[in-house]
């Protein structure tokens, strides 16, 4: 993947929308207390914020988006390593306007490369970066990213980002590992673990980290438990983190000062994380990804026996073809239908590639 075709959603993910819509309600109806973007906790926005779809149909909303300089900065960046279509669903009586927002906000981009419609499922590309999780799973886009709303923020497992500055460094990991795989790895590093919800991550980082020169750092969340450290979620708004995800609703973060502390005594850091996650860590630290494999049948039993709820385990099984195609984007994958054989298999690997 030289070039790799690169699908662009634009609502809420290259110009604001909802948050446009949510201003204006606010203005208008006076509302106590005031709307806010995490008012909207489904797509179909059916609770508090509902009211903001009037504005849906005014022509004041289109005129006021307008994309950020940062924004604008990394879709040239993409521009420049890929080939970048804008596919946007927008009601008929909208789509000269959001055409005419695409070549204000971007004059020299192709014409030939605006698509505006409903019908994504049908486009291919390599790469897709959209907020709609429907549009994510339906995809036929070799990696469909989902960019980060309050209205998805329980959807797990699938390749996801915070801005369009992360979804640049996760291009250029795509197109790096499509190339080459990660054969020279410092010793020591972050050893990054991926792979679906039940597919056995945490169980193997446990039993690495029994193992001599094998440790997990410090990580905090917003759940109380033994793994993390618990903090509210003001607590942890108000952490720098260099790292950090939303996964079924709940945060978690790193600093960078705990995987210093590890590396500095010469341990692997050794970290159960998803795709984004393990990204961040390859930019800051010489770090080997590796996906965990699982049969499917063992993966969606894992996750019916936690306790978890109806909601969370369908979206937990959902997600679970969209991150199987991550494997493609890893250093090394291990087989982990036991997890004694893949501790023994990884170590061998991690001290082979070291020596």
């Amino acid at each position: 993947m030289i070039r790799p075709k690169i699908g662009l959603d634009w609502d809420d993910v290259t110009a604001p929308f909802n948050s446009i819509a949510i201003d204006m309600a606010n203005k208008k109806y006076n509302i106590t207390p005031p709307l806010a973007l995490d008012d909207i906790d489904s797509w179909e926005n059916t609770g508090r914020a509902s009211v903001i779809k009037e504005f849906y149909r005014d022509n004041t909303l289109y005129e006021r988006q307008k994309p950020t300089e940062e924004t604008k900065l990394m879709i040239r960046k993409l521009m420049d390593i890929g080939e970048v279509y804008f596919i946007t669903a927008v009601a008929p009586g909208f789509m000269g306007v959001r055409a005419s927002q695409i070549m204000e906000a971007f004059p020299d981009f192709p014409t030939e490369n605006i698509i505006l419609g409903n019908a994504k499922n049908l486009v291919q590309f390599d790469i897709i970066l959209d907020d709609a999780i429907h549009n994510v799973l339906e995809t036929p886009a070799t990696y469909p990213v989902l960019m980060r709303k309050p209205w998805n923020s329980k959807m797990t497992g699938l390749l996801s980002v915070n801005n369009i500055t992360e979804f640049v460094y996760l291009v250029e990991q795509i197109i790096n590992a499509s190339l080459y795989r990660n054969k020279n790895i410092k010793n020591p590093s972050v050893v990054a673990l991926v792979g679906p919800s039940g597919s056995g991550k945490t169980a193997l980082s446990d039993s690495l980290c029994a193992m001599e020169r094998f440790e997990n750092p410090k990580t905090y969340c917003t759940k109380p438990g033994d793994k993390h450290r618990y903090l509210t979620e003001d607590e942890f708004n108000a952490q720098d983190f260099f790292e950090k995800t939303r996964y079924a609703g709940i945060q978690y973060g790193t600093k960078i000062e705990d995987i210093e502390a590890v590396l500095a005594k010469g341990h692997f850091v050794v970290m159960p994380l998803d795709m984004c996650g393990a990204i961040a860590m390859k930019r800051h630290f010489p770090t080997v990804i590796v996906y965990v494999a699982r049969d499917k049948e063992l993966l969606i039993r894992d996750i019916i026996e936690q306790d978890y709820s109806i909601e969370e385990k369908t979206l937990r099984i959902l997600s679970i073809d969209a991150e199987k195609r991550n494997r493609q984007i890893c250093d090394y994958a291990v087989n982990n239908m036991d997890v004694d054989a893949a501790t023994r298999e990884l170590s061998d690997i991690l001290k082979n590639i070291c020596l």
